[in-house]
């Protein structure tokens, strides 16, 4: 049988090596029930030193390639700068290692994930296209730091509500993305689950949101319902742990 596939994006300024170590807690619900395609941003920012407390026992270079989906522009206008060169590469991955049956995505790889949802259920001429790339809907999300396009001529991917389950992580104290700049994305989402901890800007590593990821993956990946998979995460049972409210 094959194994369900899900696409996990990095945010700004990160690579897919790093996003792995941010990604660990996810990584070790989903153990081997699923394939995780971690996919590096095509838009180079330049290098940075690591030194986020978190990356100590991280198996990569000291040194690493900051990258990004798009560059934000603000001045007279609002510019996703290399967007564009994204949804080729995105288009590209979809064909020849999809399908996806979901996303999980990371501050601004959440807000790609939103949009590459958008382009696959609802196909239009507006200015940001996947091509002719033959990929069903996404089924779900996975968004931690989640926010909007705001680029005025992109509003029209947020017009149709998005009817596909949604789980959203929300840090109270996120300095980076602003609680309520997450909240209105997930006001587009018919049933959107959230789930909000105490911290900031990152996917928390606590066994409570191990929980309420698996609550909410085990409906696509049967397989972690086993008891095998249980004993690493403790029960499913936990749908109490996310507070789910309608859009």
């Amino acid at each position: 049988m094959t194994k369900p596939k899900i696409l996990c994006l990095h945010g700004f300024g990160e690579n897919a090596e790093l996003f792995k170590v941010r990604a660990r807690n996810f990584r070790a619900v989903i153990g081997d029930t699923a394939d995780l395609v971690f996919l590096d941003g095509p838009v180079d920012i330049g290098s940075l030193h690591m030194t986020t407390g978190d990356l100590v026992d991280a198996s990569i270079a000291r040194e690493f390639t900051n990258l990004a989906w798009w560059w934000m522009r603000r001045g007279r206008s609002f510019e996703a700068r290399g967007i564009g060169k994204t949804l080729d590469l995105i288009s590209k991955v979809l064909t020849e290692q999809g399908p996806f049956d979901g996303i999980l995505g990371f501050s601004q790889g959440g807000s790609l994930a939103i949009v590459i949802s958008s382009l696959l259920a609802n196909p239009s001429d507006g200015p940001l296209s996947l091509g002719n790339v033959d990929h069903p809907p996404i089924k779900f999300l996975v968004l931690a730091g989640a926010f909007q396009l705001e680029v005025p001529e992109y509003e029209y991917l947020y017009k149709q509500p998005f009817t596909m389950p949604s789980l959203h992580m929300v840090g109270t104290y996120d300095t980076v993305v602003d609680p309520e700049r997450s909240k209105i994305v997930q006001g587009y989402f018919d049933s959107p689950d959230i789930f909000e901890f105490v911290g900031g800007h990152f996917i928390p590593q606590s066994p409570k949101c191990a929980r309420v990821m698996r609550a909410f993956l085990t409906q696509f990946i049967p397989a972690l319902g086993d008891s095998k998979n249980e004993q690493s995460t403790g029960s499913t049972d936990v749908a109490a742990e996310a507070v789910a409210v309608s859009a």
